[in-house]
């Protein structure tokens, strides 16, 4: 591919780079300027992450032609302060709370500064306008506003800028800026996808297209004779165990013989390029025989159904009893019977998992984006078959996680590539590869019985979960232990009997995630308090003080709860701000 030579102006810097046709401006920033805070989030000009101003317009640098570039002005946050002397934007989101991950915060800032350079006194709506391109999983925006307002005023001198002194005194009760906070909004944090390293190489794998098939042959022969590619490798290569898992170690790094869902790991090239270990997976031929695959969990739990784990489907059973549960429906007025469905979710973190793996006087180093480095060390230590005190683990700044980063995902595969070439070796998810390998928040099918008397007080509640936990265990039988008790949520009843069953299909993994099983209760005994309060001739308020938790009473593993109950008072604040309709609960 023929290569061209060209001029640019970056951060008032005059630079000459070579670049092709399909050369991006963010390939010429962070590759060959090492300007690492313009960040690779999805690639396709869509969460913001890369977000550079040409010509003091903000612009989507992964989608942008480096041709273009050629003559203009290219401004990253690079640009914008450092330690000594912050820019106001980058003061006050630090003042303000507005950073949290920071993967997403170098992008937000720049398209900011563009809005202020223009306007320097906006509304709301055209800061929220102006920041619409640029996505964040943390902060929910508001105090990225408020940061914003905040610089705009300090701009104009209707604000003086901030000067923080050193506290005396400790951080209960005062807000405390994070300790991170200058690193991000200055793009000085490091990523894991950011770290480069002399003859690094770069890992590709290759993934079932099948949701079920047993794995006839694999022939790597092709793949192997491509010049510079350094290692193709399948589960016969693995030193050590080919099987982990968080709580039950019935998932493999590389497939053996056979696959269950999607996207499941055959076999990993490591290359000189990205490019290279692409091309490399092509020349890879496997023959599948594809088999029948099971998707919903209840059909996965009939007799005859296909298998998808040689123990049976059912991963996990949880019981709770508590009471009588025949004797507390003979004492109620009121019974509502519901089903429900919660999907399967995505964490959709802005950084993408990515690792580096090197070999350091005889230990082997990964640095990544997780949030299990102990549990990473030990699952990679087996599968090199190293002393555990010869595998280390460097927690790199984490763009987002979610629980989705509890997991391991790219970093056995750089640990095992760099142990069989001898070089540094990286992964890095593109965006397509992090959702649709990555575990996702548990899908249910819920069944509710629930009983209460005249006045509204609950008798008897009986309760069926049934989670689509995918192919392998992953943290299923900890949500559907989480889910069986917060199956009621903060409301007590006296005779309770749930039953929450885990079940393999050949759906995507489902994981850990933010409230861990619980989130998906929520919607179905809150639906089910406003009925049974409509068919008391109850507010949405007072069928629940007549039920939610408060001292004395016992939840639905008949735990007593004595200190610290704030539900009720948390209800009542939610009244009185408003947070409840008079006849159709909460808004």
């Amino acid at each position: 591919m023929n290569k061209r030579r060209i001029q640019l102006t970056v951060n008032q810097v005059m630079r000459e780079v070579w670049i092709t046709e399909e050369t991006m401006l963010l390939d010429v920033i962070r590759d060959q300027l090492a300007l690492t805070g313009a960040k690779r989030g999805c690639g396709k000009g869509e969460c913001g992450a890369c977000t550079v101003l040409v010509d003091g317009l903000p612009i989507m640098s992964c989608i942008y032609p480096a041709v273009k570039a050629e003559g203009r002005s290219i401004l990253t946050i690079e640009s914008l302060g450092d330690q000594k002397r912050l820019h106001p934007l980058q003061e006050q989101f630090i003042e303000k709370g507005a950073v949290q991950c920071g993967f997403c915060t170098p992008g937000l800032i720049l398209s900011s500064k563009a809005l202020l350079d223009k306007n320097p006194q906006p509304n709301e709506y055209e800061i929220r306008l102006a920041i619409s391109g640029n996505l964040c999983r943390c902060t929910g925006y508001k105090k990225v506003v408020e940061a914003i307002e905040g610089a705009a005023d300090q701009l104009i001198g209707k604000a003086v800028a901030i000067n923080r002194e050193e506290p005396t005194t400790g951080s209960i009760g005062r807000s405390v800026v994070r300790v991170d906070g200058i690193q991000k909004v200055t793009g000085k944090a490091i990523f894991a996808g950011d770290i480069y390293m002399p003859n690094m190489l770069f890992v590709s794998v290759l993934r079932s297209p099948l949701p079920c098939a047993q794995i006839v042959s694999i022939d790597c022969s092709e793949a192997k004779k491509l010049p510079g590619v350094k290692a193709v490798l399948t589960s016969k290569d693995i030193p050590g165990s080919n099987r982990y898992g968080v709580i039950v170690k019935d998932q493999q790094y590389l497939a053996e013989e056979r696959v269950r869902f999607v996207s499941d790991p055959v076999a990993v090239v490591a290359a000189e390029t990205k490019e290279l270990a692409d091309q490399a997976l092509k020349k890879i031929h496997i023959d599948y025989r594809k088999l029948p695959a099971v998707f919903d969990p209840e059909e996965a739990m009939k007799p005859g159904a296909p298998q998808v784990h040689e123990n049976g489907n059912i991963l996990h059973h949880r019981k709770i009893r508590k009471g009588n549960i025949e004797d507390g429906f003979d004492k109620a007025d009121i019974i509502v019977e519901k089903s429900f469905r919660s999907q399967t979710a995505e964490h959709a973190y802005l950084e993408p998992e990515a690792a580096i793996a090197y070999m350091d006087h005889g230990q082997m180093v990964v640095q990544c984006c997780t949030q299990a480095p102990h549990y990473t060390r030990t699952e990679i230590a087996e599968m090199l078959r190293f002393p555990i005190n010869k595998v280390r683990i460097i927690q790199t700044t984490t763009g987002g996680a979610f629980g989705g980063k509890a997991e391991l995902s790219v970093q056995p595969y750089a640990a095992l590539c760099s142990y069989m070439t001898g070089q540094p070796v990286k992964y890095v998810f593109t965006r397509e590869e992090s959702i649709f390998s990555s575990t996702k928040r548990h899908a249910f099918n819920l069944y509710y019985k629930l009983g209460a008397n005249k006045e509204g007080k609950l008798t008897a509640a009986q309760v069926l979960i049934i989670g689509n936990t995918g192919a392998y265990a992953s943290f299923g039988p900890s949500v559907l232990t989480r889910s069986a008790t917060m199956a009621l949520g903060p409301y007590d009843c006296p005779n309770v009997h749930v039953d929450a069953y885990a079940i393999y299909t050949n759906y995507p993994i489902g994981g850990a995630m933010r409230g861990f099983g619980a989130p998906q209760m929520a919607p179905c005994h809150e639906a089910i308090m406003d009925e049974i309060a409509r068919r008391c001739g109850l507010s949405p308020i007072e069928i629940r003080q007549k039920n939610i938790l408060r001292p004395g009473s016992t939840t639905v593993t008949n735990q007593i709860l004595k200190h610290g109950i704030g539900a009720l008072k948390t209800l009542e604040e939610a009244s009185r701000l408003g947070w409840f309709s008079s006849s159709k609960g909460f808004l």
